[in-house]
Order: structure tokens, then C-alpha cells, then sequence
């Protein structure tokens, strides 16, 4: 069952994650180091600093494995070539769950291809940093990434509401000081975008984590009445009803959600 909010949003991005990240980090330290001219080259030498620490930490086929990757990086070819070698990495990374990483070194790959696609990528890397990484500073590094990346894909795609969805996701995962921040900008954005498929499973969610099952049966109802077969929608209403004690039946929603 979905527990974590905006899985389904993630889902609509694909699994592309795995190859495809990207953007431009810098880490706190290194913030106020210099113009913003030099923030190319703070960011090259932040993303090596991590990863001769984290390459202390794996195993000999691992440490192998990156090692080569990073002579393919650094032999001379096309350009091509070398964004293939960066998608590498950042997919090894994220394979290590390091996203840090795995959002460092595929930041040339957005500033290459320069799409609100490579960016939303990137944060939706970063955001998975929330789950995966168990330090706080590095929970906040990846917040703060995450939110920077998506706001480059929102400049680039301001009508595609996928972005700004996960952009407010990401505060909600990790509030900080304003913790209603992230539901008020999706409850602004449900009011752009009222049919969007991705943010009313996202606000269902949030309701069922929060115990709010009339509000999410609400939310869910509307959704199956227009479309009875919505897989996700079918599994939450089905914790909806174990979870508020609801006396409707719930194995017609449980077939749909159990169905291959």
C-alpha cells in the first residue's frame, strides 16, 4: 500500500530516475565561496570531495565498477559520450543510495540538455534523499537541491504541474520551520490544476496518513466515479476503509487493486 506522499507522482515520472539525473548543487559550505561565475567550479569540486569519501566506503567489485566509470568520463570523445558516462555515474550512485551523488555528478547532464525534464529529474533524486539518507545534514542538502531543481524545471515548463507538485512535496517530506508550507502551495495547486490525476492521489494520500478518512474517501470517490479502474485510487480506498472502520465492502476495491 502507498505510505510515502507523491510515490504516484514519482511513478508518473518513471523509472527513467535510475539513468537520467541532474543538477546544479551547492552545498552550504560552499555557498558564499565566490561569484556566481565560480559556482561551476565549487560545485565540481563539492561532487569530488563526496565522492572520494563515499568511494571509501565500497566494497572492491563496487570501487572497480566506479573507477571505470570515471575513466570513461575522463577519456576524450564526443559529447555524447560524456553524457552517457554522467548518467552512468548517477545511476551508480543512486543504485549506492548516495543521492547526493547521484544529483552532483548529473548536474553537467542539465546544464547540457537544458530541459524542464533533465531538472524535474533531478528533484525528484534529490527528494528520494529524504527517504534513503539518515543524516540530518544530508536529508537538508537534498531538500534544499531538490527544491532548487525543481524551480529550474518550473521556469522552463511553468504550465506543467508535475513540477510544482513535487516541488510542494518536498517541503511536506521535510517541513522545516513552515510545516504547513508544502499542503497550502498543493491545495493552491488543486486549484490551477482541480483535474490533475497525480495531485488528487497525492492529497489522498496525505489525508489517510493523517487519519482524515472521510476527506479521503471524499477525494477517492470523485476520482473512481470517473474512472472505476484507477488501480491507485482502488488500493487507498481499501486502507481507507480498514483504517476508519468504514462499514462499506471493500473487496470490490481490493480486485482492482490486486489485479496484475
Amino acid at each position: 500500500m502507498l505510505r510515502n506522499p507523491g510515490r504516484i507522482a514519482l511513478l508518473f515520472l518513471g523509472l527513467i530516475v535510475f539513468s537520467y539525473f541532474a543538477f546544479d548543487i551547492v552545498s552550504a559550505d560552499l555557498k558564499n565561496s565566490g561569484d556566481k561565475g565560480d559556482d561551476k567550479m565549487s560545485v565540481t569540486f563539492q561532487i569530488k570531495k563526496l565522492a572520494d569519501e563515499a568511494g571509501k566506503e565500497l566494497n572492491p567489485e563496487q570501487k572497480a565498477e566506479w573507477e571505470e566509470l570515471m575513466k570513461s568520463l575522463n577519456s576524450k570523445g564526443e559529447a555524447n559520450d560524456e553524457l552517457a558516462s554522467l548518467k552512468a555515474i548517477s545511476g551508480f550512485w543512486y543504485r549506492q543510495q548516495r543521492m547526493d551523488l547521484a544529483g552532483g555528478y548529473a548536474a553537467e547532464v542539465a546544464e547540457i540538455e537544458k530541459t524542464a525534464e533533465a531538472w524535474g529529474i533531478a528533484g525528484t533524486t534529490y527528494m528520494a534523499g529524504l527517504d534513503q539518507m539518515k543524516v540530518e545534514k544530508d536529508r537538508l542538502y537534498c531538500r534544499e537541491n531538490s527544491e532548487k531543481a525543481f524551480d529550474r524545471a518550473i521556469a522552463l515548463a511553468p504550465e506543467e504541474p508535475q513540477h510544482q507538485m513535487n516541488k510542494a512535496l518536498c517541503i511536506v517530506k521535510m517541513p522545516g520551520e513552515e510545516p504547513m508550507k508544502g499542503i497550502m502551495a498543493l491545495l493552491g495547486l488543486e486549484k490551477k490544476f482541480p483535474d490533475y490525476l497525480p495531485l488528487q492521489i497525492t492529497l489522498s494520500q496525505l489525508a489517510v496518513q493523517t487519519g482524515q478518512w472521510e476527506k479521503a474517501k471524499k477525494r477517492l470517490g470523485a476520482i473512481l466515479e470517473k474512472d472505476p479502474g484507477q488501480r491507485e485510487a482502488n488500493c487507498l480506498m481499501v486502507e481507507v476503509i480498514a483504517g476508519g472502520q468504514l462499514s462499506e465492502d471493500a473487496g470490490p476495491f481490493r480486485k482492482i487493486c490486486e489485479a496484475k
